[in-house]
């Protein structure tokens, strides 16, 4: 004997219980797919906000790293070296600190607008990245300025920037080095030069 007992409606028929899960109260199933849906769009729009932040900071590295190396420089050591020099280079170990600097001592231009050869160089075993100015001394002016070079690269010829006329010129190249991931200066060194113009 079943002692099961059930409850009415007013119309007579069997009241049922309502079903475990299903929504209760008019509308719910409604308000949750909603807040549901929007939590959706706000994960989906944060991500891709850090997706485009993650874009222009990549993007702006880049940029910066292009416009911070010189577009002249060549890969390799100069090539007035001769083989020995070339290895003793290779060989030698370069403290950390420590910059290493190469330069024509002496550079000669046909007139004020010709180019002179140089020899600027990054040799292989510094560690940072480097620019090069090079101020008259008399007058303090600045008369080039490089891009950047990176170690094992060099600039064969420059350009100076002002017209000097016929003379023979003593200057300061003064090397900044920078770190290779930040772009940061880090320090500096300096070589007495001459600037010749022949004409």
């Amino acid at each position: 004997m079943h002692n099961d007992k059930h409850s009415f409606n007013d119309d007579g028929a069997p009241r049922t219980a309502p079903r475990a899960g299903a929504p209760v109260g008019r509308g719910g199933g409604t308000v949750g797919f909603l807040q549901t849906r929007r939590n959706r769009v706000l994960a989906g729009a944060a991500v891709l906000a850090v997706l485009v932040l993650v874009g222009v900071g990549v993007w702006w590295f880049t940029s910066s790293q292009d416009d911070f190396y010189d577009g002249n420089s060549i890969l390799g050591q100069a090539p007035y070296k001769t083989p020995e020099e070339v290895q003793a280079e290779l060989d030698r170990i370069v403290e950390e600190g420590m910059l290493n600097i190469s330069i024509a001592s002496v550079i000669e231009f046909d007139d004020g607008t010709a180019p002179g050869t140089a020899y600027i160089e990054n040799v292989p075993g510094n560690h940072y990245a480097m620019k090069v100015r090079i101020v008259l001394d008399d007058t303090g002016d600045v008369v080039y300025e490089s891009g950047g070079l990176k170690p094992g690269t060099y600039i064969e010829t420059i350009t100076l920037s002002q017209d000097l006329e016929l003379g023979s010129y003593p200057a300061t190249a003064t090397f900044a080095a920078y770190n290779m991931d930040t772009l940061e200066e880090v320090g500096q060194a300096g070589a007495n030069i001459n600037l010749e113009v022949l004409g």
